[in-house]
């Protein structure tokens, strides 16, 4: 009885470490996505893409009163990533509008590096700025890296369509979490030790 008690415990931990946070201020919070898995708050995706390997970015931002939200997505140059999907066409370019109190608004553009930094790494960033309507003042503005993204020198290649509606064959998928954290393996070792024991 005593080892399912504390195989209990054990899965209670790692769901509540392994739950992803999101940023937060008393004025709102910002939760991001990269290739639709949400990352916690203090971890950056750090990708290792071909040139020209597409990826997808998602904020969902939500303000806690009514507010003019403005954001972008940048980098080291305006030139560093391509959009090929979004709400902008190129990067540095503001996205500017009321938010209603409590309102979440979702940004997702679809980019990819080209070679302006093929053999290196470059950030693309997410900039945000929250101005009260009354008084014009900026009550939050920041900016934070959304990923990190390692560019070889090769170039993408999509994969080969095989007709409407089918898969393509291969492994396409994008790099995504650990499945493992070592809090994870640690507590699958306790698990076996203690489901073992006579």
């Amino acid at each position: 009885m005593n080892y399912k008690f504390a195989l209990v415990c054990l899965i209670c931990l790692i769901m509540l470490f392994s739950t992803p946070a999101s940023s937060k201020s008393q004025y709102g919070k910002i939760d991001v996505y990269y290739n639709d898995q949400l990352y916690p708050g203090n971890s950056t995706p750090k990708p290792l893409l071909k040139i020209g390997e597409p990826f997808k970015l998602r904020f969902e931002v939500t303000c806690y009163k009514k507010n003019f939200l403005s954001v972008m997505l940048t980098s080291i140059g305006e030139n560093d990533f391509d959009v090929i999907e979004g709400p902008t066409s190129h990067l540095g370019d503001f996205i500017d509008e009321t938010i209603e109190a409590n309102d979440t608004r979702v940004f997702e553009w679809t980019v990819a590096p080209n070679e302006n930094w093929a053999g290196g790494s470059a950030p693309i960033d997410f900039y945000y700025q929250l101005t009260d309507l009354n008084t014009k003042k900026t009550l939050i503005s920041g900016r934070f890296t959304a990923a990190y993204v390692t560019i070889s020198n090769e170039y993408y290649e999509p994969p080969a369509s095989t007709g409407p509606g089918t898969q393509p064959s291969g492994d396409t998928a994008s790099p995504a979490l650990p499945a493992f954290t070592l809090l994870g393996a640690l507590a699958a070792v306790y698990a076996v030790y203690v489901l073992r024991r006579p």
